[in-house]
Order: structure tokens, then sequence, then C-alpha cells
């Protein structure tokens, strides 16, 4: 398809997109949605909040994002329109399935998703990472592979012709990327615990991960320091017999994942010790062990 091929919807014709603004609808359409703070933070923080906002409506004027708010003085989410996908689909930025539509935001999640959007941000920004690719909760649910993902975000699009999406119905975790750190390839799966997690949706989430991604770091974010405790005292039982996948989950809490680069997150695992990645973490913000509380003053 030729990079001039324009597309039309209801106001009119699509311009030609810039490379910039294919990355930047790219990366948009990998969470399904960007909020205004959002879109600053990731794509404009060196300049001011008012030029993120301009940035956006221009798009949304442009025909390529629709937004959507679930009252007046929320946040809006900016989500691409199918013209926009069809774009970017033809210039093998994207992978969509045979029935292209923009994506659903629900609004029961949209906090939830809100809040793992900005721990991505802040580790792809500030993480001191090298080649990092993100797979994302929404892209693993409609059946894209991290092979496909990398392939993409390297520009090797092309290369994917023939591939197809199958929508996958199991439980996913809410991201799994790979980075490079001192000449050695770390995966990591994210999970966030936004509202508590129940007995059985521990079960899962142990079961899931275990077998899907056997060889990856569990990150478990919970939303704070006393709830980020409770996952651990309620894992312990699923894990304590288990000293490989014992030692692959780490826990940290929301405020302080989007706030410290990603190796000097204090990463704790069952033992109340850090992952072997973690660097000059911040020692007073650790998630104490059971004993470690006992004896604490």
């Amino acid at each position: 398809m030729s990079n001039q091929t324009l597309y039309t919807n209801a106001t009119g014709f699509i311009p030609t997109l810039e490379p910039k603004d294919l990355d930047i609808l790219a990366y948009i359409h990998s969470n399904k949605f960007i909020t205004a703070k959002l879109y600053h933070r990731k794509f404009l923080s060196h300049q001011s909040y008012k030029t993120a906002t301009l940035h956006l409506r221009d798009l949304e004027s442009r025909g390529l994002l629709l937004k959507t708010r679930k009252f007046l003085n929320d946040d809006a989410y900016f989500f691409l329109s199918r013209p926009a996908l069809h774009q970017l689909s033809g210039l093998a930025r994207i992978l969509t399935s045979s029935e292209v539509r923009s994506a659903h935001i629900n609004p029961f999640e949209r906090e939830h998703d809100k809040r793992v959007l900005e721990m991505r941000i802040q580790i792809e920004e500030a993480g001191g990472l090298e080649g990092i690719v993100w797979l994302s909760d929404y892209e693993m649910r409609c059946g894209l592979k991290m092979g496909w993902k990398r392939a993409l975000a390297e520009g090797r699009g092309w290369d994917l012709a023939g591939a197809k999406l199958h929508r996958i119905h199991h439980r996913t975790p809410d991201g799994y990327f790979e980075v490079a750190m001192e000449g050695r390839v770390y995966a990591f799966v994210l999970e966030y615990e936004h509202t508590s997690y129940n007995r059985e949706k521990m079960t899962a989430m142990v079961l899931n991960l275990t077998r899907d991604f056997p060889g990856a770091y569990r990150l478990v974010v919970s939303r704070d320091k006393k709830h980020a405790l409770r996952m651990m005292e309620g894992l312990e039982t699923y894990l304590k017999s288990d000293s490989r996948n014992r030692s692959l989950w780490g826990f940290s809490f929301f405020e302080k994942v989007t706030h410290t680069p990603f190796i000097q997150v204090p990463w704790a695992n069952m033992d109340g010790e850090y992952l072997p990645f973690v660097k000059d973490p911040i020692l007073k913000t650790a998630l104490p062990t059971e004993t470690q509380q006992e004896v604490a003053p």
C-alpha cells in the first residue's frame, strides 16, 4: 500500500501521516488509549502541558483520534478511529483482525488500565533500560505475540504478511516486557492489583503466570504498601514449597513504581530480599518480611 494513500471518515479526508504521527498513534493503540496527562509525560515532557493538549486536539480534528469520558470533570480517554487503524495497518505499523474497529474502553477498568499505562511510561522513560519491547494486556488478548511486536517495533512489519490475530480468552497479565541490562536479556511480567485479590484470583494469577511465562520475573504491584504486604502473605501458601518459582516473584506498590527508576524500585521477593537486577534501592521503602515487622521498633 502506498505511503500516499488517503483514507476518509465522516468529516472528509485524513492526510498522509508523518513518521512521528505514526509512532504516536501506534503507541496509543498498543494501550487502547491515552490521556492528556500521560501523552504529555510520554511524548512532550520537556514542553508544556498545554502543548500536549493541542497536539491531541490536532490529531482529533484530523479524524485520527476519538475520545470518551465518563463524567465532565474526568480525564478524557483518546483512542484511534477506524480510519486511523486502517492507515496504520496498511503501512504495516500494527496488526489488526479481519474486522477492524476502534478499541472498547471498559468504564469499570479504565482507572486500572490508566495506572498500568502510567507505570509503563515510567519504566520506559526513566528506567535506564535498553531495547525495551512491551506487550500490553490489550495486545496479548488480541493475540499479538512478542516476536510480532518486536518486528513491528523494529520496522519489519512487512515481514508479518499473512500473520493473523486470533483473540484469546484466558487470563493475561497487565504487561509483558523484555529488556537488556548489563549484557543480559531479562523478561518481566507485570501484574497490577488495583482492587484486592481474593483467593480465587490469586490462584488464577499464580497458575497462569507460571504456565505462560515460566522464565520471566513476575512483578506484582499493589495500589499501596499495605496491600503489597497482604499480597505477599497471601501468596506464601502457594509458593512456600516451590523454591524456583518463589525466587521469580517481586512485589512493590504503585507510588514507588511510578516515581522511581525501574532498577532502583525496591522489588522485594517472598523472603524480603531484593531481586538480583535491583541497583541502589531506596532501603527504607522496602517491603519488610513478617520477621522484620516483628522486630521493628
